[in-house]
């Protein structure tokens, strides 16, 4: 079977991707580490990028602390959603590929991938890209899915990233979810090789240690077994967790 290049108008295969009730927890939790990190306050900076902006809504987020915010996407469904409610005059949307950016090097201030390194067709070019457009010092909000979670975040089908690409097509076929298991998810050693040309700082633990403060009860629900569940325990768990939150550093 052939590869596909790019999943084009994904937000009409996953209309999720759209929904703001849905996505208000994710922005929420994203702005509050990017507030913890000092990435974003009272001071209003220069350039933000948001790949695989879809419906831009993170977009959207961004538009109180920075001078110019651009959101990219392949999807043009969703691109035409996210120019049709969002008229900030300092927000740009552009089609285009996150492998191949139309921006000078060191020009941007802050940018956010989350969940996206999955759906690329090269993963080390989209961080040698970003690694590009950074200016020195500057950072990547990083939400990275790990291969080894137990239901697989976009189809929902158990152990589905865990098969070799073959299987995980005719599993796929089988469950009436598609013909073609495109995202290539890695495990938590292959994400950290493909940021290792940056400085990391680590915030899922903390957002498990904390989720009032991260604005994460969306994920564990207060009262909930995966809440009772101790610190401790994640940790040991940790390179099983099914994804991870990364500040990516320019160096």
């Amino acid at each position: 079977m052939n590869k596909p290049r790019y999943q084009e108008n994904l937000s009409l295969h996953s209309p999720i991707l759209l929904d703001k009730e849905y996505k208000a927890p994710k922005i929420a939790k994203m702005l509050s580490i990017l507030k913890a990190a000092d990435l974003i306050g009272a001071e209003q900076k220069y350039v933000a990028v948001d790949l695989g902006c879809s419906g831009g809504l993170f977009t959207q987020s961004l538009t109180q602390y920075f001078e110019r915010i651009i959101g990219f996407d392949i999807d043009p469904h969703a691109l035409s959603r996210a120019q049709n409610e969002n008229q900030s005059p300092n927000l740009l949307f552009v089609l285009g590929s996150a492998n191949d950016l139309p921006l000078p090097s060191d020009s941007v201030d802050l940018l956010l991938c989350n969940h996206v390194y999955e759906h690329v067709p090269d993963a080390p070019r989209l961080f040698s890209e970003i690694e590009r457009i950074l200016k020195p010092g500057g950072s990547c909000y990083l939400g990275a899915a790990s291969r080894l979670t137990l239901i697989e975040p976009h189809y929902h089908l158990p152990f589905l990233s865990w098969l070799p690409k073959p299987l995980a097509h005719r599993y796929m076929r089988l469950a009436g979810r598609g013909s073609y298991y495109y995202e290539n998810l890695r495990t938590l050693g292959g994400i950290r090789r493909l940021v290792s040309r940056f400085n990391t700082t680590d915030y899922t633990l903390q957002v498990v240690a904390d989720p009032d403060r991260f604005h994460a009860r969306d994920l564990l629900p207060k009262g909930s077994f995966f809440d009772r569940v101790p610190l401790w325990a994640w940790r040991a768990l940790y390179s099983l967790l099914p994804s991870y939150i990364f500040i990516l550093t320019k160096r």
